[in-house]
């Protein structure tokens, strides 16, 4: 009788597995980068020992603004997360969007080489741990109104992501208007923004139905980041903090790949 009790109170493998919030910028399912992020999560479960899983949440799903997802990290309210809105929290990273700085991915990579140390100490600073990062193609202007030169940009009311971006609008005398990637889709309807600063691959596609015209002038990179709340990761058993580095340094890359092969 004792034998049998015993065998029953051994609980399963995974039973006690953790179950992580993991959040994205990104409001749908479809985009690449969200594709990727699951992916990330998908393997981390499989492969991770089965001590860790992960409820997925979209955009816009729960209370934080797009700007506050690294603290959201930080402070444990979420547990990992896909960034692209960090610019305000980790003022180095401002560097690396710099309009017309970065010209090709090969001078982006060794500008995040060199900065990465510097970037990976002020999120650390705010609880979070630097996982890994893609980066979209050229971020260009997209419009419902007509545009096919810079003079067109006068009076036009475009989303922006960044102080930088803002300063390039407004000086070719548009109007630049800063919200998070699941806003927009709204203020494209309602006509509180005319257009975009953002990448075919990303909300090229995401909001074609609402641009009529894409003005190739590239102004910067954007990247994305995944995070993690320092404390939580550190809990984790070494050898799964170790698989899971290695899975989102094997899956970022391919992320960027698929979203320059898109563009």
């Amino acid at each position: 009788a004792l034998a049998a009790t015993a065998a029953f109170a051994v609980p399963p493998a995974g039973a006690h597995a953790e179950t992580w919030t993991a959040y994205t910028y990104g409001p749908s399912d479809t985009m690449t980068t969200t594709k990727g992020l699951k992916t990330i999560l998908d393997r981390i479960s499989q492969e991770a020992g089965g001590d860790l899983k992960f409820r997925l949440r979209l955009g816009g799903s729960l209370p934080f603004q797009a700007s506050n997802i690294t603290q959201a990290v930080g402070n444990g309210s979420i547990q990992f997360a896909e960034d692209g809105f960090f610019l305000g929290n980790v003022k180095v990273s401002n560097i690396l969007r710099l309009p017309m700085l970065l010209r090709t991915p090969e001078e982006y990579a060794l500008a995040a080489r060199t900065l990465q140390p510097y970037i990976d100490k002020e999120f650390e600073k705010q609880g979070v741990v630097v996982l890994g990062r893609y980066i979209y193609p050229h971020q260009t202007a997209y419009s419902a109104k007509p545009l096919a030169q810079l003079s067109d940009f006068s009076q036009q009311k475009i989303r922006v992501t960044s102080a930088e971006q803002s300063e390039i609008i407004s000086r070719f005398g548009g109007i630049p208007v800063s919200m998070g990637t699941p806003e927009v889709a709204s203020a494209l309807q309602s006509g509180a923004i005319d257009g975009a600063l953002t990448a075919n691959s990303g909300g090229g596609r995401l909001w074609r139905e609402s641009f009529r015209a894409n003005y190739r002038f590239p102004v910067n990179y954007f990247d994305g980041l995944y995070i993690v709340n320092k404390a939580r990761f550190e809990k984790l058993p070494p050898q799964t903090q170790q698989k899971i580095r290695k899975i989102v340094e094997e899956v970022a890359p391919q992320t960027t790949r698929n979203l320059f092969a898109e563009e």
